[in-house]
């Protein structure tokens, strides 16, 4: 059975919405409902991060420019992270709370870039970047905004396809999003099946896997008005090359906030097939470079 099959197998056993596009960068793309709109939870962040840097070329905000952390920041039900755990009062740089909005998934973090960059502007890049689909609706405030941003499974491949071949404003923009993106510490789709001696040592000349830079989004939540979801995407460098995933799953039943939750599962297990075909493939010098 071939790998396309196998992952529509997969897609058709269950009864969730899924939607994914998986490219080499040359001739080789898996897609599944690639167009279709999904909710991007913590996704979005990574559109956050490059209006960010986009604003620090331009020379509209400062990397050292501070952040006072106050009680009104704290939003019950919506404040993942660690910013959280400080005292009152505590100051950070702008750029540490790009970091902690990304490596950490900190939602204080990012509502207080949302004010600081600007609505408004985020979206305006969003789409002069070629994203029609993608959005950003409302800051993290559940349940007072049912919805916080939409894209598609494409648009994030696409987001991370421009940002590996330095084409988000430029160069050096496009490298201080992936040098942060590399450390991500939420990667629980993507990563869940990959080898486990390749993931502790990436980066290491004894692993396969040189680095992952990504960013994954979800939402659990007890009401039926809000749909759960797993997503997850980013460029998965190899020995054997690179390549883009993006897998977005909706409408889940499971309100497990963990590892082992039904979304991280499916994509989990559509992550590790993609990898061992993409591998083996190389490895046997059947895709050129």
């Amino acid at each position: 059975m071939n790998l396309e099959k196998t992952i529509l197998n997969i897609i058709e056993s269950c009864k969730y919405d899924i939607g994914i596009y998986v490219t080499d960068m040359h001739d080789n793309v898996i897609k599944y409902n690639e167009n279709a709109i999904f909710e991007t939870a913590s996704c979005i962040k990574t559109f956050i991060l490059i209006e960010y840097f986009k604003q620090l070329y331009e020379g509209k905000i400062s990397k050292d420019d501070y952040f006072e952390y106050t009680e009104m920041d704290n939003i019950p039900g919506s404040n993942s992270g660690i910013i959280k755990n400080f005292d009152y009062g505590l100051k950070f740089r702008t750029k540490d709370y790009a970091i902690l909005m990304i490596t950490e998934n900190d939602n204080i973090a990012t509502n207080t870039l949302i004010d600081y960059l600007g609505i408004d502007n985020i979206n305006k890049t969003i789409q002069e970047l070629g994203f029609k689909n993608t959005r950003l609706l409302h800051k993290i405030n559940l349940p007072k905004y049912l919805e916080f941003a939409t894209t598609t499974p494409y648009e994030y491949a696409r987001v991370f396809e421009m940002l590996y071949n330095g084409e988000i404003v430029n160069q050096e923009v496009s490298d201080n999003c992936l040098n942060i993106l590399k450390r991500q510490e939420h990667r629980d789709m993507i990563e869940k099946y990959l080898p486990p001696l390749d993931m502790v040592l990436m980066g290491d000349d004894t692993s396969n896997i040189n680095y992952i830079a990504s960013k994954s989004g979800g939402i659990v939540w007890e009401d039926n008005n809000v749909k759960n979801i797993r997503n997850d995407g980013g460029i998965i460098s190899t020995k054997s090359g690179d390549y883009i995933i993006s897998i977005f799953i909706s409408n889940l039943d499971d309100l497990r906030y963990n590892f082992d939750n039904k979304g991280i599962e499916i994509g989990g297990q559509i992550s590790k097939l993609i990898y061992d075909n993409f591998i083996k493939k190389n490895d046997e010098g059947e895709i050129k470079r």
